[in-house]
């Protein structure tokens, strides 16, 4: 009998599509494995040492290339024999070189694993060293030392209807809680129309230029056997794009039509596909809540650098057909792309606020595998590819507050260095601060819980549906808009300074920061980005000197666009308003006051986004002031190090009694829904619990 492969999955939570389908391939081909998800059982190496494997398989995209590092460099340590194949687009998009020599595998697999994987592990469990015959395969071959790439070979999915393989996963993990951008948590279950895109756009890697329609009767025929293995609530069509034409589609609605019980779907399309208002109403009828669509960019110029094959009319159009039609539509676009310029992003954003689309932004970025990567590498900008893959970082947004050194972004745009990020965070702030006006919820109520999450509750300015929302404790998240109306799907944003609670304060922080000079910003955490993300105030952003970072890692870099500061370097900076932004422990003002009066010098105005009324350590602070403050200075400081102490004293205490319940959430023994709910909400606490104070 054939030894058992090791299969490893990376850590993400997103529907492990295609490891379903791997695994599908090697049950039907009577392979025998032991499967291993990393995101329920981050120990793999523990199966390693406990079993004699034939051989390890991972793989994935090249966003994960350091875990495939770690896997081949675990095996080396515990088996050095044992073979490492990997998979996925990441062996098609990085040089094959690296494959062997810098991560450390032993085989590669170019394309779908069904026309492949099988007969590498027979190979394999019959010691052949004959690989030239195995599609999509690469390998060194051992006698010249030379990689050689074998042609890969495309699977036939109009004959072989192989269904993923869910049943080796935890379903209830993946989609009882499974998060759709837009859309929210769904109980939902991905299923697959076809493999492939029409599209080769510049910065996709997985486009291939042809799309493989799946039958429809096998689409039909899967999505009723999930209908009565599982329990779930919607179908997410989870392939880059749904159908090529409306042909396509209508023969899908008019079949889907019969299945009972009929679910909500949601699926993606490509606004080249030519889809008219009587098939978004058709597809509505079929029991479509929304669809999707790759925006990328308002400008026609940038669009046909892209390949993307739309124009600004026809993106418009795709919009206005969708609203006609009463089907909710939301969209993607980049800024930073190939050859764009500032002209180019206020196009986009133009287009965007005029014609109130509900899209999310992106930044571009070059990574392997993408003609602009390729253009990037004969324009000079890529010195060192392994170096840059190493730094690269992945998924990256404009408003990632913790994307610290932001002098590694490849900027392939036409604008310059110096002004890329002030360009970026303008045009941006201005299309969030659109959607803080336009999308505000109506009849606002809140309540804090444990003083670590509010919830708010209110009524959706499009449809009158209620919202309720679970968010951190804090004013200017409640407006960050990332909450979406369950019935409309459009945007509903909190603004709670527009409460009764709060209005005054809003009132006092305006004419604060507009009698202000020179403003520093006391944290680089998400309250800090959101001021920089949303225009809340009327803030004139040319009067920032720079945030202050509490515990400085490096010196010398951004915050978004603007300074992070010591506080060795407010002294040289001297503001005359602080502004607390982030202040997780409660101990800010503590802090400020303390190095002031060390050094003898006046203290700036520090006003907080928080009320005092709602925050029990400014209470405590400034009662602690008001009493002490006229002290000699060394009593003085004393007392504000005592509180400071005491303060972080309570965050110790806090972060321990919750440590044992993030060990029980990640044991594998552990899977029970309930439990891991609870552990789940309990893990969330405690990396919220910090602001009780």
């Amino acid at each position: 009998m054939m030894e058992k492969i090791l299969v490893i999955k990376p850590q993400y939570k997103t529907f492990p599509v295609g490891f379903a389908y791997v695994l599908a391939c090697l049950e039907t081909n009577n392979v025998p494995f032991d499967f291993v998800d990393t995101d329920l059982e981050p120990d793999y190496a523990k199966r390693m040492r406990n079993n004699d494997y034939l051989a390890v398989a991972t793989g994935g995209l090249i966003g994960q290339f350091s875990f495939f590092c770690d896997v081949a460099n675990t095996v080396r340590k515990i088996k050095p024999d044992l073979p490492v194949i990997l998979g996925g687009n990441i062996t098609k998009d990085i040089q094959p070189g690296f494959l062997f020599d810098k991560i450390g595998a032993d085989y590669g697999i170019v394309g779908e694993a069904e026309t492949s994987l099988p007969y590498l592990i027979n190979a394999i469990a019959n010691k052949s060293d004959k690989y030239d015959d195995i599609p999509g395969l690469i390998f060194r071959d051992a006698s010249s030392g030379r990689i050689v790439k074998n042609v890969s070979k495309r699977l036939n999915i109009k004959d072989n209807n192989i269904l993923p393989a869910w049943h080796f996963f935890d379903i209830d993990y993946y989609s009882q809680d499974f998060y759709l951008p837009f859309w929210g948590s769904r109980s939902a279950m991905p299923i697959l129309s076809g493999r492939g895109c029409v599209g080769q756009c510049t910065f996709c890697s997985p486009t291939i230029g042809s799309f493989r329609m799946r039958p429809i009767e096998h689409v039909i025929e899967e999505i009723k056997f999930l209908n009565s293995s599982y329990n779930f609530e919607w179908i997410v069509f989870f392939n880059e794009m749904f159908y090529p034409s409306k042909k396509e589609i209508m023969e899908f609605c008019e079949a889907y039509r019969d299945i009972k019980p009929q679910k909500p779907w949601v699926c993606a399309l490509r606004v080249d596909a030519k889809v008219d208002v009587d098939t978004f109403i058709a597809m509505r009828e079929a029991g479509c809540v929304s669809t999707s669509a790759g925006i990328e960019s308002g400008s026609d110029k940038v669009l046909h650098l892209m390949r993307k094959r739309s124009t600004n009319e026809q993106i418009r159009k795709f919009f206005r057909n969708t609203r006609e039609a009463k089907l909710e539509c939301n969209g993607t676009f980049m800024v930073g792309n190939e050859g764009e310029t500032e002209e180019d992003i206020k196009q986009t954003i133009d287009m965007i606020i005029s014609e109130e689309m509900n899209t999310s932004e992106s930044l571009t970025s070059a990574y392997p595998g993408t003609q602009i990567y390729a253009n990037a590498l004969k324009r000079g900008l890529i010195e060192n590819e392994w170096d840059y893959l190493r730094q690269l970082r992945f998924a990256c947004g404009v408003w990632d507050y913790d994307w610290v050194d932001r002098s590694n972004y490849l900027n392939i745009s036409d604008i310059p260095d110096e002004r890329f990020w002030e360009v970026m965070v303008k045009e941006l702030r201005r299309y969030n601060t659109f959607l803080l006006n336009r999308f505000q919820a109506k009849s606002i109520k809140y309540k804090v819980i444990f003083g670590v999450k509010m919830k708010v509750q209110g009524v959706c300015c499009e449809c009158g549906s209620s919202v309720t929302l679970m968010v951190r404790n804090s004013l200017v998240n409640s407006l960050a808009g990332d909450g979406f109306c369950p019935n409309c799907f459009n945007r509903v944003i909190f603004n709670l300074f527009k409460l009764s609670d709060f209005s005054d304060h809003f009132n006092f922080l305006c004419k604060e920061l507009e009698k202000t000079h020179k403003l520093v910003i006391f944290g680089t955490g998400p309250d800090a980005c959101e001021l920089l993300r949303f225009d809340y105030f009327g803030l004139n952003y040319e009067k920032i000197a720079g945030f202050l970072e509490i515990e400085p890692q490096i010196s010398n870099f951004l915050f978004i666009n603007m300074p992070r500061l010591k506080f060795s370097e407010l002294a040289s900076v001297q503001p005359d308003t602080i502004l607390v932004a982030d202040d997780p422990l409660g101990d800010a003002e503590l802090l400020l006051r303390r190095y002031y009066s060390k050094r003898c010098l006046a203290l700036p105005r520090i006003i907080h986004l928080m009320p005092d009324s709602k925050r029990f350590s400014l209470r405590i602070t400034h009662l602690i002031c008001r009493f002490f403050e006229d002290s000699p200075g060394a009593i003085y400081r004393l007392i504000l190090a005592v509180l400071i102490q005491a303060i972080k004293f309570f965050a110790w205490l806090n972060m321990k009694s919750f440590d044992t319940l993030k060990y029980l959430y990640h044991h594998p023994y552990l899977k029970t829904k309930r439990l891991r709910k609870i552990l789940s909400i309990a893990h969330k606490w405690r990396r919220q619990s910090l602001t009780v104070l």
